[in-house]
């Protein structure tokens, strides 16, 4: 038994279990996660593309090739820990538990990791502004306006989804900014600042100023005047591949299908023309993980601090001696 035991805690075994993770970790990150099986066939060759399926390469994180070694790693640090704890409680004096604090740490940062990559599960959705989502805990998740920032030269610098987050008719936080690197947290769901796209709509300006922006397949109606935007189309004979809407226009002296572009027309007493509208991609990830991986990151960092103030206190009475 002692022999069984001393084997466990050996730092042979951790140092290749480490091996064999970051190893297998570094394959994980260099062929694509979670795709269909087809999809390794059209990436590799066929054998390469079987042995990539066959041994759970495709799907590493949640497979028995990081899970296994993982859960042996997991015993190992366990049993060190527990190994050396046991010997610091044997102790009268000089205890020293910077180290276990940080052991448990580690152990709760690979329950978090397996927990993560297990039962991790990510969504993505594009909203105009004015456009809701509703999340799975019941709140709503509502666009007031998204910007694209850009650089002189062109390049992207910033987006930005200015939001309000409502749930049964309250409201929970209002005008939030959700950033590339400034997601916005709600219980257990991270949303991030994802993507954009431009989509052509349709903005129909009444006399009073007020304007409305028909995206494809919506219709606006007033005064007799009927409005419906049906599709899109490239303009013939134009290099630059403009687009233009074609919309059903019942009233104001037309009736039928009208193509109209950036330049517009009147339609009685409505001008209407097409402009262009920025929709926000926001990909939301729910982590169960998560909060295993806080707690971890804490006890780590004090565990580090508690070993390093007692080192460096050790050093302080030496150099007074």
């Amino acid at each position: 038994m002692r022999e069984f035991w001393k084997k466990l805690k050996s730092i042979k075994l951790a140092i290749a279990l480490i091996v064999i993770l970051a190893t297998g970790s570094l394959l994980a990150t260099l062929i694509p996660q979670g795709k269909a099986s087809e999809e390794y066939f059209k990436l590799y060759p066929k054998f390469v593309a079987e042995l990539v399926v066959q041994t759970g390469l495709n799907r590493f994180f949640s497979s028995i090739l990081f899970l296994v070694p993982a859960l042996l790693f997991f015993i190992n640090l366990g049993a060190c820990a527990l190994d050396r704890l046991v010997r610091e409680l044997r102790k009268k004096n000089k205890r020293r538990h910077g180290p276990d604090v940080l052991h448990v740490g580690l152990l709760l940062l690979i329950v978090g990791g397996i927990v993560s990559f297990s039962g991790r599960q990510e969504g993505m959705v594009r909203l105009a502004a004015g456009e809701s989502v509703a999340l799975p805990n019941g709140e709503i998740l509502h666009l007031i306006k998204f910007s694209d920032e850009r650089y002189e030269d062109g390049r992207p610098k910033d987006w930005t989804s200015l939001v309000n987050l409502e749930k049964d008719g309250a409201l929970l936080k209002e005008n939030v900014e959700i950033r590339v690197n400034k997601p916005l947290r709600i219980g257990a769901i991270t949303i991030y600042q994802n993507s954009y796209s431009a989509a052509l709509a349709v903005a129909v300006s009444a006399p009073d100023g007020s304007v409305t922006t028909l995206a494809r397949g919506e219709s606006f109606e007033a005064e007799g005047v009927r409005i419906f935007f049906m599709t899109t189309e490239k303009k013939p004979g134009v290099e630059t591949g403009e687009t233009q809407a074609v919309l059903r226009v019942q009233g104001g002296g037309l009736d039928g299908a009208v193509r109209v572009d950036s330049q517009g027309i009147l339609v009685g007493r409505y001008a209407v023309a097409t402009t262009q509208v920025l929709s926000t991609g926001l990909q939301a990830v729910s982590d169960p993980g998560y909060p295993f991986v806080l707690v971890s990151l804490i006890l780590i960092g004090l565990g580090t601090a508690l070993t390093f103030a007692q080192k460096l206190n050790d050093t302080l009475k030496e150099e007074k001696a």
